[in-house]
């Protein structure tokens, strides 16, 4: 299917689904750009904000930043003039503007979209955030965002910057039987490395080993984010994701004397691993996704409902 047929059928589906229609449009805007027709992405994108809602910043956002990848800059800080005035703007939405105007080197826009974030924080979310899971909400994506950018600026530490608590740097990897046990106890692990092989490894995995590796990778993806939700959610506190790499597992394999596909194998091959290697989860929303698609968090993974 091409992206053109792949935004219509969207569209269309938009149509049939109401209770989904925000996500399908704003997925079908996503296929006419990749099949290179802006102009048809404004279209569902101008439906839904016309229609108000949560859904109504998030299509300003996706103009805003299709207007920047046009090189229609004014168009586009316009358009995010006008998301800041939007009723239902939440801190996710001015988090997703700030890091979106922190890569394109706008620090100084950066962090007035941060602030904004900031400002609509419950004193709840702040109490959470300084609690030891902190670090793991996804609020806490936005603080860090907002100190860097205050640290490139020259700026000072100030109140804001020491509200989420940085990532604990040291403990062993657990694997799944052990993190069962952890949290069957009540005690959640300070830190988990979780073993994956992102999407080209894993296709080649898959070829190997058929049966060790039956999800299709629109379920197996998917499953993975919503399980550390869920952790994070239970109060592990910090999860970072190991890329496998299969030649590498196998030649551990064959070193040790053991199967690629044993989970003990997997758990040595985690213990070779540098720690600079390891992908914090969940990434920055503008950055790259965890699973190797080569893109963005918010339009991949992070999408994940």
């Amino acid at each position: 299917m091409t992206s053109v047929d792949e935004a219509a059928a969207l569209e269309a589906e938009a149509e049939e689904c109401p209770e989904e229609r925000g996500e399908l449009l704003l997925e079908a805007a996503a296929a006419w750009r990749r099949a290179g027709r802006a102009d048809r992405a404004r279209g569902p994108l101008t439906r839904l904000v016309a229609e108000g809602g949560d859904d109504a910043c998030f299509a300003r956002f996706e103009l805003a930043e299709g207007y920047f990848e046009d090189d229609a800059i004014d168009e586009a800080y316009a358009e995010l003039d006008r998301l800041a005035h939007e009723a239902a703007l939440t801190d996710d939405h001015c988090t997703f503007v700030a890091e979106l105007l922190a890569e394109r080197g706008d620090l100084e826009g950066a962090l007035r979209w941060y602030d904004r974030a900031v400002a609509r924080l419950e004193p709840e979310d702040i109490e959470a955030l300084r609690g030891p899971s902190g670090w793991m909400r996804m609020s806490s994506v936005m603080v860090r965002g907002r100190r860097e950018v205050r640290r490139r600026l020259g700026l000072p530490v100030d109140v804001t910057d020491e509200i989420a608590p940085h990532a604990p740097l040291q403990s062993p990897p657990v694997d799944g039987e052990e993190l069962r046990d952890y949290l069957e106890s009540g005690e959640a692990p300070k830190r988990v490395r979780m073993l994956v092989f992102q999407r080209a490894e894993r296709a080649e995995a898959r070829r190997r080993w058929p049966q060790e590796y039956e999800a299709p990778d629109e379920e197996y993806y998917p499953a993975k984010e919503q399980s550390w939700r869920e952790l994070a959610a239970s109060g592990v506190p910090s999860i970072r994701v190991v890329p496998m790499s299969v030649s590498q597992l196998c030649e551990l394999a064959e070193r040790i004397g053991g199967s690629p596909t044993d989970s003990r194998v997997k758990v040595r091959y985690a213990e070779t691993v540098a720690e600079q290697a390891d992908i914090v989860w969940p990434p920055p929303r503008n950055g790259a996704c965890w699973c190797g698609s080569g893109v963005k968090y918010k339009k991949c993974c992070g999408g994940v409902r």
